[in-house]
């Protein structure tokens, strides 16, 4: 079978991370290596105690502390950063709060055996375990709203992610979740990586990232065998206005540089981002929909990955 590296982007979340890698090395199927990629600061117990677990299991462990005087704090970044330095074409680039079920990289890496000959294949991803099925009155509102796809995982012409964990088979797509995607690391390289914005959590950069691909004639598929545990950790989390500030920011940087823009795909855009930012005060996220407000509102903070 193939071999694999994976990366994980972390934080100040040294609890979250154990976690994550005890289930990494728990697998039927382990990396060739593993990749940190260290935006904070890790202990250095904590640093041996993880090298010896991970080199104890036959795995490549790659520590890498980014030095914030010559690159940029921030989740894209790190994506980028691992994409560079990984040795396999293959690439998972996972968050540092999930959990993955035993057999997960094998079942992945199993479909992109029975797939690699395809060009256009660009990633393979799983669904979230535990995230709720939309019900009929969701789905009548994105409709609606101009939220809905082609695809059961999608992103939209307007810019806008579509998904639905509750798929029963694999299925051809066009997003992936970002906490848990793999990855073609020439095809991912080719296309520019990840889109950096204002750094920080860079909030939809994988939804940038996937519409490019989609734009580019590339797809992903999508494996409902593989249900990730995301326990979308408060730690380290930047504030929920910010969260939504960014948010509605990138949002128009996609549209921007990723969508036609005509008359009617501005209309849909404004028309979509209505119900998205609606949706936030309906379920009772006052401050991240209050970010999101502002953020569609307020002119875009221009960084050089804007241009």
């Amino acid at each position: 079978m193939l071999k694999f590296s994976l990366a994980i982007p972390t934080f100040n979340r040294p609890e979250d991370l154990k976690l994550c890698i005890n289930s990494i090395l728990d697998q039927s199927y382990l990396p060739h290596e593993v990749i940190i990629i260290d935006d904070g600061d890790l202990a250095d117990d904590f640093l041996r105690e993880t090298n010896e677990k991970i080199k104890s299991s036959g795995i490549r462990f790659i520590y890498y502390k980014k030095d914030h005087k010559k690159e940029r704090r921030g989740l894209s970044e790190s994506k980028n950063i691992a994409l560079e330095i990984a040795q396999n074409e293959i690439i998972f680039i996972i968050d540092d709060d999930v959990m993955l079920p035993p057999n997960a990289f094998m079942d992945i890496m199993k479909l992109w055996e029975e797939n690699y000959d395809n060009p256009y294949l660009i990633g393979i991803g799983g669904v979230g375990l535990y995230y709720r099925k939309k019900t009929l009155l969701e789905n009548f509102y994105n409709l609606i709203f101009c939220l809905t796809g082609n695809y059961a995982w999608d992103v939209n012409e307007f810019g806008f992610q579509v998904w639905d964990d509750y798929i029963k088979e694999i299925q051809k797509g066009y997003y992936m979740h970002g906490f848990f995607a793999s990855f073609r690391r020439e095809l991912a390289i080719k296309l520019g990586g990840f889109d950096t914005f204002m750094g920080g959590r860079t909030a939809l950069e994988d939804v940038a990232f996937c519409l490019k691909a989609k734009n580019a004639g590339y797809f992903c598929l999508i494996n409902p065998k593989v249900k990730i545990f995301h326990k979308k950790s408060k730690t380290s989390r930047e504030k929920e206005y910010l969260i939504g500030f960014k948010e509605s920011q990138n949002r128009k940087i996609i549209f921007r540089k990723y969508c036609k823009q005509d008359f009617y795909h501005k209309i849909c855009f404004f028309w979509a981002n209505l119900g998205w930012i609606l949706r936030q005060f309906l379920v009772g996220h006052f401050s991240k929909g209050w970010g999101m407000l502002v953020g569609f509102i307020k002119k875009i903070e221009i960084s050089q990955d804007n241009l």
